[in-house]
């Protein structure tokens, strides 16, 4: 029995080009400057905490608290704090500071914050709802 080898199409030939063409973009010869040096937070950050702080107002349905009043400290994922022996991933430090080491606590500071400013309590036990309703 004879197998053929078939030749290959003009299409597969254009897409093997087109990919050649684009690997040779990179590498050598790049043009482009290196970035200053530093720690910078995207833009986009602000508004995922802004956004995230409104929505966590509104599900609490606190009159009290607004985000232009909060000190967010970026912090790694998990540090030392006065609540937990292995560290913390976020802290709420009143009067108006929130530690955040994963975003997926922000929420939960939030909450903590918006509590101290509408009741006094920030609620160090997690016993509102609202920790399992709005985070």
């Amino acid at each position: 029995m004879r197998i053929e080898a078939s030749r290959p199409s003009s299409f597969s030939l254009l897409i093997g080009l087109l990919l050649m063409l684009f690997i040779s973009g990179c590498g050598e010869g790049h043009t482009a400057t290196a970035s200053p040096s530093g720690i910078f937070v995207d833009s986009t950050t602000e508004t995922f905490f802004k956004t995230t702080f409104d929505e966590v107002k509104a599900c609490t349905d606190s009159k009290e608290g607004k985000f232009e009043e909060i000190s967010i400290i970026m912090m790694p994922p998990t540090f030392p704090c006065k609540w937990y022996a292995a560290g913390c991933a976020g802290e709420y430090v009143t009067p108006n500071s929130i530690k955040v080491g994963s975003l997926t606590t922000w929420r939960h500071e939030v909450i903590h914050y918006l509590l101290n400013e509408n009741t006094g309590d920030p609620d160090p036990d997690h016993k509102s709802p609202f920790f399992q309703s709005c985070v």
